[in-house]
């Protein structure tokens, strides 16, 4: 993976959930910044059978901040239940 830079916009957030996700509801990507504030970002599904689901970074304000970013994807099923994916840390260059 490349290095990622602070306020870049082309940006692709990909994220193997290695997991179905037949009957989703509501895909997110939630990211922990470094100052401890979250950002929750609106996922695609990309591979309903195998899992995948990607945001394609908007604005420079998405990716605001340098430092260690925790991201973890989150899904609500069409029977209320959710899911919370593994949490990775990404490093965010100046």
């Amino acid at each position: 993976m490349k290095r990622i830079y602070k306020n870049k916009t082309k940006l692709r957030i990909l994220i193997d959930t290695k997991c179905d996700l037949s009957g989703y509801q509501t895909v997110t990507i939630t990211a922990l910044k470094p100052d401890d504030s979250v950002a929750v970002f609106p996922a695609v599904v990309k591979d309903v059978e195998h899992g995948v689901i990607f945001y394609d970074v908007q604005s420079e304000d998405d990716i605001d901040q340098s430092g260690w970013w925790t991201l973890w994807p989150e899904v609500i099923f069409d029977d209320d239940h959710t899911a919370r994916g593994r949490e990775v840390k990404v490093f965010v260059y100046e």
